[in-house]
């Protein structure tokens, strides 16, 4: 799927992390032609459920439409085999970045959603010009803003988390980034409790050439 004007392009699908693993959901993002972000994977982390929601999945169903300011597109998906679980990514292109959320729909092996954490990644092209040297051992607060080599600026943010816990990037290994949830101080190693349907915050890369204009960018308003 691509923006309105053609320079941003997401792609959505199902990849093999290495040989052997089971596929999961990943994406890829391409401006002006070249990636932006690497294959990163998608997914949560369900509480005593394994596999996570996400892996091994097969898509049952997509839905796309247009408008001057985004294209958009839902996905669904169902976990293969005898779980049935299902889990739904809504994603909207705009010409300055890209927005991609989780719904998780009722179905019956999950009545009840105890959420260990996202396994969302962000998986850069390119080592950051700024700041540089990550640090792995950090946790970086969101929006997180970032200079590409060649003078492009790039930002990871969310929006619209209502009572879900807040995201934070923690560096995962090499260029990837790895979604991070605040942990629930009263039942430890749950960061989310609640029940489907469920729409989780937007997941938000934006992409432009100074650092000022990141946060007025169009992708954040169009999803108001």
């Amino acid at each position: 799927m691509v923006s309105p004007d053609g320079q941003l392009e997401f792609r959505l699908g199902v990849a093999q992390p290495e040989s052997g693993a089971l596929s999961r959901l990943a994406y890829q993002l391409f401006y002006h032609g070249k990636p932006l972000i690497d294959t990163s994977y998608l997914g949560l982390n369900i509480h005593f459920q394994e596999p996570l929601l996400g892996e091994n999945v097969g898509l049952t169903s997509s839905q796309h439409s247009e408008t001057s300011r985004f294209h958009s597109l839902t996905a669904a998906y169902m976990q293969n085999g005898s779980l049935a679980r299902r889990i739904d990514v809504e994603v909207r292109v705009a010409n300055d970045g890209v927005a991609f959320r989780y719904r998780v729909p009722i179905s019956s092996p999950l009545m009840e959603l105890l959420l260990e954490d996202e396994t969302t990644e962000f998986n850069l092209a390119r080592e950051p010009v700024e700041p540089g040297g990550i640090d792995p051992n950090a946790y970086l607060t969101l929006p997180f803003v970032m200079r590409q080599p060649g003078g492009d600026w790039l930002a990871i943010t969310e929006a619209g988390a209502g009572g879900y816990p807040k995201a934070s990037l923690v560096r995962s290994e090499g260029t990837v980034l790895l979604t991070r949830l605040e942990s629930s101080p009263r039942n430890p190693g749950i960061v989310f409790e609640g029940t489907p349907p469920l729409t989780c915050p937007w997941r938000v890369i934006i992409v432009g050439t100074s650092r000022e204009h990141l946060m007025q960018a169009e992708i954040l308003r169009s999803l108001n």
